[in-house]
């Protein structure tokens, strides 16, 4: 390490994608002083993840960054369809029909779309997504940012994490002292390594797509060129005995991303634009605009999430088959479950239970979201493709046929998924209080609102206004109705420095839903605790819920 004394900050983020801004962002926002490491000097270049969840919408409306990622991806009237074809110029062999921006916010505004939540799922690049979380981090005082920086080493020493950082470029470091660090440094992570952490789960899975060697291609056409299908979609699924292959549009205009299954053996194809247009059935002008190599049929979640003051988050805890568009969403709700609770441990208001939870609670989601991936891989990756299927034939005809209601139903098994994103619950962690309630059934393509304790609180529209809207930036009491006075427990939390707001809601169908008079909500917007009536002990409550019980 170097002999000149160390710049202090509480918390180090190594890892400058999604998850890591949004830990910065998190922590940053509550004050909390620390430095983000990133080893590229810019943003993402090439587009990786292409769907933000629900639930990560409804994480960045309460940072007030919604509306400006909405802006960016496609146009407000593109279709986000997932369509099926033999190639883009050959057959369609079945279409499952999702709303545009505009049609899915109308929905969410009237109560009638797919996802009990007001932020539908957006269909945006990760490129657009890491610009605007890039202007927001840069935004905080309390974030020093340090894209083209790259995580040399570290040691826990116990009572504080000590680093050296390196300009990639022109190779100066800097020594840092901090009470944590977070692992947001990618599949590969460094510090996953560093602390001898090995990934658990499934590896290695073949099948004709989405397992085994893949390859990505960003490509610049013009999609007037007679290339691309008329009917617009988000999602252009290509299945015949040659290829199997996805085109997604980024912009909406001219710029498109590329995925197709090389198989086994000698690795098939090799030159990208000869495999774009082997897979759109047609020759037309392109130009590449970068190509990467990667490799799917991973469910592997990481043995522990923690390790004494040093935390992993995102790819670097949990790797998956992007099937779902599951990876990135799942690594941002990490850090938004860790960011709070790092938070009030160093405002000195949270407990050390709240450091041992984050393991507690977002383990057994990474177990349960990668294993939900890797049955979304399999039942596209193994769909049966006949021989006849691009035949101008009987056989052609009965193939596409028989085909189609296979690939709707599996359209709508993918990306129909409101139970895993809203439906993800923390209960039995150490940091919810039980009521006994019994928790609707984990599927995946089924959300019953709940405010069950560990449940993300259940959406609710409160006249012209969202019920998200007025929680506040540490815990929140709901009261609803004639609830009893809470005078003891804002006393409580007054004495132990904790942040906590209330709202009164006088909404009978909000109540319903809620199911209790009393409602304590967490900062990451899970219940934390629901009853009728206050606890005899709300000092005892609140040390639950704030790890220091």
């Amino acid at each position: 390490m170097p002999d000149a004394d160390p710049l202090r900050v509480s918390a180090i983020v190594a890892g400058g994608g999604p998850v890591g801004m949004i830990a910065a962002i998190e922590l940053g926002r509550r004050g909390i002083r620390c430095v983000l490491l990133n080893d590229r000097s810019t943003t993402a270049t090439h587009p990786k993840a292409n769907a933000i969840s629900s639930r990560t919408m409804e994480h960045l409306r309460r940072l007030g960054l919604a509306a400006a990622v909405r802006a960016r991806g496609l146009d407000d009237d593109h279709p986000t369809d997932l369509a099926y074809f033999t190639r883009l110029t050959g057959y369609e062999i079945g279409r499952y029909r999702q709303p545009s921006r505009r049609q899915a916010l109308v929905e969410a505004e009237a109560g009638t779309g797919r996802w009990a939540s007001p932020e539908p799922p957006h269909r945006c690049s990760q490129l657009f997504l890491e610009a605007e979380l890039k202007k927001a981090v840069d935004a905080l005082p309390s974030v020093e940012v340090r894209f083209g920086w790259r995580l040399e080493e570290f040691h826990d020493r116990g009572d504080c994490v000590t680093a050296r950082a390196r300009d990639c470029e022109g190779g100066g470091e800097i020594a840092y002292e901090a009470d944590y660090l977070i692992g947001c440094d990618g599949a590969g992570s460094g510090v996953r390594a560093a602390l001898g952490i090995e990934l658990m789960g499934e590896a290695g899975v073949i099948r004709p797509m989405m397992g085994g060697p893949m390859y990505a291609t960003y490509f610049e056409a013009d999609p007037s060129a007679g290339w691309l299908a008329q009917d617009p979609a988000w999602q252009y699924w290509i299945l015949n005995p040659d290829i199997r292959a996805l085109f997604i549009p980024v912009d909406g205009r001219d710029k498109f991303l590329f995925i197709a299954a090389l198989g086994t053996g000698d690795g098939g194809f090799r030159d990208p634009a000869s495999m774009i247009r082997l897979g759109a059935g047609a020759n037309f002008p392109l130009r590449v605009i970068s190509a990467q190599n990667w490799t799917a049929g991973y469910a592997l979640v990481a043995e522990r999430y923690r390790r004494g003051r040093v935390f992993l988050a995102g790819d670097a805890a949990h790797l998956f088959t992007p099937t779902g568009g599951m990876g990135m969403n799942t690594g941002i709700d990490d850090a938004v479950n860790l960011a709070w609770k790092l938070a009030a441990v160093i405002g000195g208001w949270g407990g050390v239970g709240l450091i041992d939870s984050y393991e507690a609670e977002r383990h057994p989601i990474g177990v349960r979201n990668t294993g939900f991936a890797s049955r979304f891989a399999d039942s596209i990756g193994g769909m049966p493709v006949g021989a006849a299927i691009e035949e101008d034939s009987a056989a052609g005809r009965a193939a596409r046929a028989a085909l189609k209601p296979l690939v709707e139903a599996h359209a709508h098994y993918e990306f129909t998924i409101p139970g895993i994103f809203l439906g993800l619950s923390y209960a039995g962690s150490p940091i919810v209080v039980p009521d006994g309630a019994e928790r609707p059934p984990d599927r995946p393509n089924e959300y019953v609102p709940n405010a069950c304790p560990g449940a993300r609180a259940p959406h609710a529209r409160l006249g012209d206004g969202v019920l998200y809207d007025r929680l506040g930036p540490g815990f929140t009491l709901l009261s609803f109705g004639g609830a009893p006075d809470a005078e003891p427990l804002f006393a409580a939390a007054d004495a132990r420095g904790l942040p906590l707001s209330s709202v009164a809601i006088d909404d009978a169908d909000a109540r319903e839903v809620y199911d209790a008079d009393l409602v304590l909500i967490r900062p990451d917007h899970h219940v934390a605790w629901r009853g009728n009536s206050l606890p005899r002990e709300c000092g005892t409550l609140l040390d639950r819920v704030r790890g220091a019980d």
